[in-house]
């Protein structure tokens, strides 16, 4: 059985000024990258032991969710460039830690940003099945956007970012996503705003899902609230995994 490795994903959702529905941000992974390649996923990526020291006051959050929450900023900011919160001019920072000057976390250290932990919360958490060969144990997190940003994609691991429609992006990107993100995407279209997102994951229990393969099928805990959903021609993962 492989070791699980922590990592956090999370859902930036913002109401759309211009059609009133809201919104999910979402990165499509380089082709080449051996998990998710090309596939649309939500902004993450595995825990670094640095991560702990990027945020001081790190909220109240369950077990297993504080801990992850340096990580959750820190890959939100390396996949779309975002930093959920506010700060002064960025720019010679950037300008380092483009050409290499400065580390990521030398990057997040010193500049001057102002997190809003209020705006993070926990959503779900996911459990890679242990038919695969690399296991996760995924904490998702709601954010509300930051204003005045835009999303930028890295151009190494991710070559996309995109707002959508959680519904509509589904129905449109089937098979260019993985289980999780679907499901994910199905549970955040149960609210119409992001304020009614953020109430429906403040009162929702989380349930952990470690997927079950049954026939070829991952069947999950019914408890978790995603009810069910077609999982044919979907993103297998891991390249050249079979169920």
């Amino acid at each position: 059985m492989s070791d699980l490795i922590d990592s956090a994903s999370v859902l930036i959702i913002r109401d759309n000024n211009h059609t009133g529905k809201m919104e999910v941000l979402l990165v499509r992974r380089h082709d080449d990258i051996d998990f998710a390649g090309g596939a649309y996923v939500f902004p993450g990526g595995k825990k670094d032991i640095d991560d702990q020291k990027l945020i001081d006051d790190k909220g109240v959050f369950p077990i297993g969710y504080g801990e992850l929450i340096g990580t959750a900023i820190r890959e939100v900011f390396e996949e779309s460039g975002m930093i959920v919160g506010s700060h002064q001019d960025l720019d010679d920072n950037v300008y380092n830690l483009i050409k290499g000057r400065i580390s990521i976390f030398e990057f997040m250290e010193s500049a001057d940003i102002n997190y809003f932990i209020d705006d993070i919360i926990p959503f779900a958490r996911w459990v890679t099945p242990q038919a695969y060969r690399k296991r996760f144990d995924t904490r998702f997190f709601l954010a509300k956007a930051p204003d005045n940003q835009e999303a930028i994609p890295d151009q190494n691991e991710v070559v996309e970012a995109i707002w959508a429609e959680p519904i509509v992006f589904i129905e449109n990107n089937y098979n260019k996503m993985m289980f999780p993100t679907i499901m994910n995407l199905k549970l955040l279209s149960q609210a119409r705003s992001v304020e009614e997102a953020i109430a429906l994951a403040k009162a929702r229990k989380i349930v952990t899902v470690e997927p079950k393969i049954i026939n070829g099928k991952r069947v999950i805990d019914p408890n978790a609230g995603y009810g069910e959903i077609d999982q044919t021609n979907i993103h297998p993962g891991v390249k050249n995994h079979v169920d």
